[in-house]
């Protein structure tokens, strides 16, 4: 239970640091950088080597190399997206995407489906557009970035998630998650670096400090998305599409309170009833997951 209490603390942090990130008008490629380098070394770190001879030797390393491009991807993305349709429909499709690694789950490991699953599910979905829907007076740039990048980002997110899901089905991940996690952050570090060499003018935004002092904390937040998810799996206390709904949906109920206490947002009626369904959606998630 302890590491699936990590796993949702782990999702609402990279939920309230990004959110920082965007308040304080932070470089947002250099803190998904030093992001990055933060849960790589913290990887190796709880491993407690760096077997690079291992890694490369390991089943799993393709799927590492697959892996750790998409996440890189997949936060670029999400940025673009933000600035070009909105954060509210950026938001709406990257939480959307639970849906995707919950029915992967189910339809892959044969997972038990009863109506409580099913009406949780219908919940999920539900809480996710209602918390997250704001009306807003400006409208998208291009109707095409409009209604193509969330859809990729949904797609994006939802392929990242049912990957791990996947990774440690198929390749046993058990002892060696934190080496898994690091080498998959690792190749997002690299990617992430040839990127800032190549995007002109991106190095020097490295010698800020909100820079570092936002990317370490993200970071952390970060290791702890995939490792604590992939420790909460090995328990074998709730089942995979459970785990999934109940982080993710928490995620978005906590990000409510957050917001409101925090960054003085305003709750429509429509949210605070998102709220409600995200609350019934985690206690039938873990009902119908044990």
């Amino acid at each position: 239970m302890v590491w699936i209490i990590l796993c949702a603390i782990s999702y609402i942090g990279i939920f309230v640091m990004f959110k920082i990130i965007d308040v304080k008008k932070a470089p947002l490629i250099n803190c998904i950088v030093v992001n990055y380098l933060t849960a790589a070394v913290l990887g190796f770190c709880v491993f407690g080597s760096l077997p690079v001879v291992s890694i490369v030797k390991a089943s799993w390393f393709p799927m590492g190399i697959l892996l750790g491009f998409l996440f890189i991807v997949t936060f670029l993305l999400v940025g673009i997206s933000s600035s070009k349709t909105g954060i509210v429909i950026t938001t709406v499709a990257s939480k959307m995407s639970l849906v995707i690694p919950m029915l992967f789950s189910i339809i892959a490991y044969n997972e038990t489906v009863s109506v409580v699953k099913v009406v949780a599910i219908a919940l999920a979905v539900a809480s996710v557009f209602l918390c997250t829907y704001k009306p807003s007076g400006s409208k998208a740039k291009s109707d095409v970035w409009k209604f193509l990048l969330p859809a990729i980002i949904f797609v994006a997110m939802g392929a990242n998630d049912s990957l791990v899901i996947y990774s440690r089905e198929k390749f046993g991940i058990y002892d060696d998650a934190a080496l898994f996690t690091a080498t998959l952050f690792a190749i997002s570090l690299l990617c992430g670096i040839i990127y800032s060499i190549v995007k002109e003018g991106t190095l020097r935004n490295f010698l800020k400090f909100k820079v570092w002092l936002f990317g370490i904390l993200l970071g952390s937040f970060n290791f702890g998305s995939v490792y604590f998810v992939i420790r909460s799996m090995n328990t074998g206390l709730i089942t995979t599409s459970s785990l999934y709904g109940i982080c993710n949906t928490s995620t978005i109920l906590l990000s409510i309170l957050i917001g409101v206490m925090f960054f003085k947002e305003k709750l429509t009626k429509l949210n605070i009833i998102g709220g409600v369904c995200a609350l019934a959606t985690i206690v039938l998630m873990a009902y119908a997951g044990m």
